[in-house]
C-alpha cells in the first residue's frame, strides 16, 4: 500500500488507499480501547487480569480481538522501518497471547473453557504467554514514545503536531509506568492489591487505542459530524 500523502488530505476527496490507511489505523485504535470493557462486561466474574478472561464468556472477544490486532499490525505498512519492525512484531506477539494461554490458576468462577490439566497448568505456555504480552506491551509504548512523534510523510511541524506529540508522550508514559507497575508487583507481592494485573493492563491498552486513533485522525477534518470536527480542531 502506497503511504498516502498528507497534502492529499487537503480536500476532501481521498481515494480508497488513502482512506483505508487511515480506516487501518483507527480500527487498531479502537480494538485497543474496546477490549478491556468488552471483556469485563461479557466475562461475568471479574478476573484477576484481561488474560484470565480466555477461560470466561469472553473467550470469543479475548481470541477473536487479538487475531483482529494481530492481522491489522502484520498487515499495515507505515513510512519509517522501525515503524513496520514493530507492526510486525506486535502482530506476531499478540497472536503468540492468544495462542499460548495464561496459567488457570486465579480464574474466578465456572470456567466457560476447559482444556486439558495439563495445559491450563503448563508452565512454558504460561512464560510464553506473559513473555509476548510482555513484548507487545513494550512495542505499544515505543509507537508512542519514538514512531508517532516522527511527521508524517510530508506532514509539517506545526503547533498542531507538537500537540499530537504531548499526547504520544503522556499516552507513553501511561503505558511504561503500567508495564513496570505490573513488573514490580509480580516481584514484590507482599505489595500487590486486587486486580492490580487488570487495572495496569487497562491502563496500557487505552492509551495505546487512543495514540492510534488520535494518529489515524487525518480525515475527520473532514467528517461530516460538526461535533468530530470540533473536537479534532486543536490537533489537526
Amino acid at each position: 500500500m502506497e503511504i498516502p500523502n498528507i497534502h492529499e488530505l487537503a480536500t476532501e476527496k481521498t481515494d480508497s488507499t488513502t482512506i483505508s490507511y487511515f480506516l487501518l489505523r483507527q480500527l487498531i485504535g479502537i480494538l485497543g480501547i474496546l477490549l478491556p470493557f468488552a471483556l469485563i462486561i461479557f466475562g461475568g466474574r471479574l478476573q484477576p487480569s484481561l488474560s484470565h478472561y480466555y477461560y470466561s464468556f469472553s473467550h470469543t472477544i479475548f481470541i477473536g480481538t487479538l487475531a483482529a490486532l494481530s492481522t491489522f499490525l502484520i498487515t499495515y505498512k507505515g513510512e519509517y522501518r522501525i515503524e513496520n519492525w514493530l507492526a510486525n512484531i506486535a502482530g506476531v506477539c499478540a497472536a503468540g497471547v492468544a495462542i499460548f494461554p495464561t496459567n488457570v490458576k486465579g480464574f474466578i468462577g465456572a470456567k466457560f473453557i476447559s482444556l486439558p490439566i495439563s495445559a491450563e497448568s503448563s508452565h512454558l505456555s504460561n512464560a510464553l504467554h506473559y513473555g509476548f504480552a510482555t513484548a507487545l506491551f513494550i512495542c505499544f509504548a515505543l509507537f508512542c514514545a519514538v514512531v508517532f512523534q516522527k511527521p508524517d510523510k510530508n506532514e509539517i511541524v506545526d503547533d498542531k503536531k507538537r500537540r499530537r506529540n504531548r499526547i504520544y508522550r503522556i499516552c507513553a508514559y501511561i503505558m511504561i509506568f503500567s508495564i513496570l507497575a505490573i513488573a514490580f508487583l509480580s516481584i514484590f507481592k507482599n505489595l500487590d492489591f486486587p486486580y492490580s494485573t487488570l487495572i495496569f493492563e487497562s491502563t496500557t491498552l487505552l492509551p495505546f487505542g487512543i495514540s492510534w486513533l488520535l494518529k489515524g485522525s487525518y480525515n475527520w477534518t473532514h467528517s461530516r459530524y460538526d461535533i468530530i470536527k470540533i473536537l479534532i480542531k486543536p490537533l489537526r
